[in-house]
């Protein structure tokens, strides 16, 4: 990446959301998924299985900050208007190349149910460089912590972006 300097945007914050789980999102991402199971669109359903409300389906919250933000609930942009995944990405395919969203995990400390707010917050965690023949592949890691109201954590999700040039 030419001159920038990669340690300069590890531990940067990428986002900060409020997101509020609503039912609505939430069933329709399970159907959208083929998840058939009653739980997921049925309140009685979710109850019986031990769930205070209908869960989210294990990967919800990769697509929650498109579906449950409200404009009067979101904090202020922590990135100060200079976002780190939109610095590297955008001056990496300036040169051209391809980007991909190459791994995405989550790690569940509690299930997710209709009815929170969750707060989410971002930060780059890794970013470097690998040789893959002529080319060169840049891997960009962000961490997005969802907390509840108290402030515990409920879902760590890690994705990686490779850019190749």
């Amino acid at each position: 990446m030419g001159d920038i300097d990669f340690e300069d945007y590890i531990g940067r914050p990428t986002a900060h959301a409020m997101v509020t789980v609503e039912r609505a999102p939430v069933s329709a991402f399970a159907t959208s998924v083929l998840e058939d199971k009653p739980l997921y669109q049925n309140a009685e359903s979710a109850r019986s299985e031990g769930f205070d409300d209908i869960p989210a389906p294990p990967t919800f919250l990769f697509s929650a900050t498109s579906w449950c933000l409200h404009p009067e609930e979101q904090p202020p942009d922590p990135t100060g208007g200079s976002d780190p995944m939109a610095e590297v990405m955008g001056g990496l395919m300036a040169n051209g190349g391809l980007i991909l969203h190459g791994e995405q995990s989550f790690e569940y400390h509690r299930p997710v149910v209709v009815g929170e707010k969750l707060e989410q917050k971002g930060v780059v965690k890794d970013l470097y460089e690998k040789p893959t023949g002529d080319r060169t592949m840049t891997f960009l890691v962000v961490e997005n912590t969802f907390t509840d109201e108290a402030g515990e954590p409920v879902v760590t999700a890690t994705m990686n972006l490779i850019h190749r040039s």
